[in-house]
């Protein structure tokens, strides 16, 4: 038998890959750059230092103020995803509102950006929207665990943002 350590094998899969890649959209709220100073946001408090943004005292030294992308979306009322909940039944209405809350919670206190900017009532639907794209997605899934269909993740071409739409 003839050993050949470079022949490559193909390996066919029953699985499908269902995850949706994205190209990566420019956003013009992210703050990309990494500064001598830590940058401290005006309105929340968070901190970017070392390239992240974090909850936190800023390092000793010298600090900037300015505005986070998070609390810049919010200020211009411009989200970067959305969760549309349709046919909400009255007795499921506050459970739902707490559960994307409770997520938003827990997000937030990892992810500093990822934020609800409101909840409100629009064309018989609860809309949410989110400063961040990351958020939806995790609300997405919460939904999905709890009531197992109905979730649906969307990419609007060129807009940079997501969409999720749940019909109870």
């Amino acid at each position: 038998m003839e050993h050949r350590p470079n022949k490559r094998v193909e390996r066919k899969s029953s699985r499908t890959n269902t995850r949706n890649v994205q190209p990566h959209a420019h956003d013009s709220y992210r703050h990309d750059r990494k500064t001598k100073h830590a940058i401290v946001c005006d309105e929340c408090g968070v901190v970017f230092h070392g390239g992240r943004w974090y909850w936190g005292a800023p390092p000793l030294g010298d600090e900037e103020g300015g505005l986070c992308p998070a609390c810049a979306r919010i200020r211009d009322g411009y989200p970067a995803g959305s969760i549309e909940l349709k046919d909400v039944p009255d007795t499921l209405r506050d459970e739902v509102l707490r559960m994307i809350r409770n997520v938003e919670d827990q997000e937030k206190d990892e992810h500093p950006l990822e934020r609800l900017m409101e909840v409100e009532e629009r064309d018989g639907m609860l809309v949410a929207t989110t400063t961040g794209t990351h958020l939806p997605r995790c609300i997405a899934g919460a939904l999905r665990r709890r009531f197992h269909d109905g979730v649906a993740i969307r990419y609007p071409d060129g807009e940079g943002l997501v969409r999720v739409m749940w019909e109870a």
